[in-house]
């Protein structure tokens, strides 16, 4: 049924004769990443057997930019790459869930930034809506690195994530329309869905309270630690240039008759 209903759609874009050529186009991408759900670092509390206070970091937001490459394999077919810069911004709270003085609870929030690289490699399908509308498809996996670890210093607390590994391979999906222009270049707007199995830091929080014989001194109440996920959905904006040459017209050669002048 799905292919019934794509047929004309694919026929349509097979009217686009340009598109049986080789090219390759180079643009710029621009990404909003957005918020994905909460983690909950009580999960791994358990290495800290007093369990004096609570912790919970979320991804809030972030950005990232970088050049892409697309390069046309077919009519339809596809493969883009890129490198782009990305930045996660974490908000972190924490609260003393058994404090000495219970009518003074101690609770705080923070943000803190994750500064990473990647290297996304995909196959693309586009289908022509119109003669200058496509829907593109791409699918494929991408090659993320954390640029160093990070460390957010407070008075009664610190947080620290530390770099697992150098590389972590994700998956890669997104969708989005595209408006060609033969003069301007291609305009792009779209989502991407961004999955890493895997952690992209470890992280460790560190709870002090106020020392009881020391005034004006502090002494370790509990840790945690845990891990960061990197996956994040994005609103992307790609601009391509307009770098494709016209093809060249086919000059018919004319050979004199020498004998017969």
């Amino acid at each position: 049924m799905i292919a019934a209903l794509m047929a004309p759609l694919l026929a349509h874009g097979q009217r686009w004769s340009e598109e049986d050529r080789f090219a390759i186009t180079a643009g710029v991408e621009v990404k909003w990443l957005q918020d994905f759900g909460l983690l909950n670092m009580d999960s791994v509390v358990l290495r800290d057997p007093n369990q004096n206070f609570r912790s919970v970091y979320q991804l809030v937001d972030g950005m990232g930019f970088g050049g892409v490459i697309r390069v046309r394999l077919s009519r339809i077919w596809n493969l883009e790459t890129g490198l782009y810069y990305n930045r996660r911004v974490y908000r972190f709270a924490i609260q003393d869930i058994q404090p000495p003085d219970v009518q003074n609870v101690f609770r705080d929030e923070t943000r803190f930034r994750v500064v990473g690289y990647e290297i996304p490699i995909k196959g693309l399908v586009y289908i022509q809506l119109s003669d200058d509308v496509f829907m593109n498809v791409d699918m494929g996996v991408s090659m993320n690195f954390v640029a160093s670890d990070v460390i957010s210093l407070h008075r009664n607390y610190n947080v620290k994530g530390f770099k697992p590994a150098w590389l972590r391979v994700g998956v890669i999906g997104s969708v989005g329309f595209e408006y060609r222009t033969k003069d301007n270049g291609y305009f792009y707007l779209g989502a991407t869905w961004h999955q890493i199995p895997q952690e992209i830091m470890r992280t460790e929080v560190n709870y002090y309270r106020p020392a009881e014989d020391s005034p004006g001194q502090f002494e370790l109440a509990g840790r945690q630690r845990g891990d960061l996920d990197g996956t994040y959905f994005s609103f992307v904006f790609k601009y391509f240039f307009n770098m494709e040459t016209k093809p060249k017209q086919k000059v018919n050669r004319v050979v004199p008759d020498w004998k017969n002048m």
